[in-house]
């Protein structure tokens, strides 16, 4: 009888212990796989200031570091023309980028496209993938503005991990990732692009209040 509630004992023991011990471990799979994913953002952050992406329309700027730090933020939605996910999000990319152009809290963004899988074997773009492209912006009355992914771009896409497509990159005026959103339905999207924006704009308007007071 005595080993027997002295089992019992040992059992409810070694159960407490096995569980404590999975809530560290999962603990330090999330720090640690957090920071690894911070690293790559970081990384991919430098790469995202030497980009020179060329438009789709001689009438837009040449997307570039001096571009992006004109803007509180620039967002990137990578796509190709092929892919119908991809044209389903353009509906709300649209929604977003006038939503931008027409707050009234002094928030710039700039909002763009950049077309992965439109250059050939020498790096230069394919003028009947890119005629493709175009005429999927065309159907789709896309607002903003559309870029061709060069191998420097799509480099800095691997080695941030972004192999699925559409996603979404929200970056600051220094070319740094503050979010990368991907598997999302359209409503979500939306959702999580105001979030994004409600919270840069709260952090923009503390500094800015921070300035003011140690300026007086």
């Amino acid at each position: 009888m005595q080993l027997s509630r002295l089992a019992k004992k040992i059992v409810h023991i070694v159960a407490i212990l096995a569980v404590v011990l999975l809530l560290i471990l999962f603990c330090v799979y999330l720090i640690f796989g957090r920071k690894a994913r911070q690293e790559r953002e970081g990384e991919g952050a430098m790469d995202f200031t030497a980009i020179s992406l060329q438009p789709f329309s001689e009438e837009d700027k040449v997307l570039n570091a001096d571009l992006m730090r004109e803007y509180d933020f620039t967002v990137l939605e990578i796509w190709y023309p092929e892919n119908t996910e991809c044209v389903r999000y353009m509906t709300e990319m649209n929604l977003f980028a006038e939503e931008c152009l027409h707050r009234d809290d002094e928030m710039y963004a700039y909002v763009t496209g950049v077309c992965v899988n439109l250059n050939d074997e020498n790096g230069l773009a394919d003028p009947n993938r890119l005629a493709l492209a175009k005429q999927v912006c065309e159907r789709e009355n896309v607002l903003y503005h559309q870029y061709i992914a060069d191998k420097k771009t799509e480099e800095i896409l691997k080695n941030l991990g972004v192999s699925e497509y559409p996603t979404v990159i929200f970056l600051d005026r220094q070319g740094k990732v503050l979010d990368i959103a991907r598997d999302m339905d359209g409503k979500e999207l939306c959702m999580h692009l105001d979030l994004l924006v409600e919270e840069y704009m709260k952090e923009k308007r503390k500094k800015e209040r921070e300035e003011r007071e140690n300026r007086e």
